[in-house]
């Protein structure tokens, strides 16, 4: 087995005397789809914000490809190549859908946005290249605040491709889509991770969605990890079933 990718050691939240993660240990291997799941107050938002800088932890450790990221801020964190695309939309209306990429690839790369630079040519090139993986380059000349719900997602996606993460966050990526967004977005995630090697981390309620993609499931409950494995291997987990997703513990398939 490989070293993992992004790690979390004993990691601890209080929020005053709330403990909203408590001593989770993670370890997310390169190249997987890793899904976090768990009820409502379970942690999940909090052990992202701490994974991606938007925190500090109170105690323990992030590790992302072996350097301590724990404590660093956001930027710094994404500059060393973690990124998230957080469940709440983030892009600018007024942006077409080319421009929005483009905006992510000329700051990762400390340069200014021009439109008469030659890099600011091949930027443009590059993020059509990458409109066309996620299916939008029909749309690259539309406002990306015109594009349907669905579509402003896989926009977000290509966003953070863009700058080239090593670790992909995803929170919530099929919320409030319908059946044939959400599909569509599972299968743009599985056709990104497994083309460009990616890491993806994702929380998600849609079970479909998590035990139809994932490589690994980690569950948690309280803030703390209460199972973890392949998808089968939670499924199969009694307290999984019976507590975090819907079922009883005589035997029956978990539902979504």
């Amino acid at each position: 087995m490989s070293s993992p990718i992004l790690a979390t050691h004993r990691l601890v939240r209080d929020f005053g005397g709330f403990r909203a993660v408590d001593g989770v240990e993670l370890a997310i291997e390169p190249g997987t789809i890793h899904a976090l799941i768990g009820p409502n107050g379970a942690g999940k938002s909090t052990l992202f914000k701490l994974m991606t800088g938007v925190l500090r932890p109170t105690s323990g450790d992030v590790v992302l490809g072996g350097e301590s990221i724990g404590g660093k801020r956001a930027h710094a964190v994404a500059r060393r190549g973690l990124v998230q695309v957080f469940q709440l939309s983030s892009i600018c209306a007024r942006l077409t859908v080319v421009e929005s990429v483009m905006v992510g690839i000329v700051t990762m790369r400390h340069r200014s946005f021009d439109p008469v630079t030659l890099f600011h040519r091949r930027a443009r090139g590059e993020a059509l290249s990458v409109l066309d993986q996620a299916g939008l380059v029909d749309l690259a000349e539309a406002r990306a605040g015109k594009l349907s719900h669905g579509d402003q997602r896989a926009l977000e996606i290509a966003m953070a491709l863009a700058v080239r993460p090593s670790v992909l966050m995803l929170d919530e990526p099929t919320a409030g889509m319908s059946p044939a967004e959400t599909r569509a977005t599972a299968d743009l995630i599985v056709s990104e991770a497994r083309s460009r090697n990616l890491t993806v981390v994702l929380s998600e309620h849609d079970m479909d969605v998590v035990f139809g993609i994932s490589d690994r499931v980690t569950v948690l409950h309280q803030g703390r990890v209460i199972a973890g494995g392949t998808p089968g291997e939670v499924r199969a987990h009694p307290e999984v079933m019976a507590v975090y997703l819907g079922q009883g513990t005589d035997g029956g398939e978990v539902r979504s």
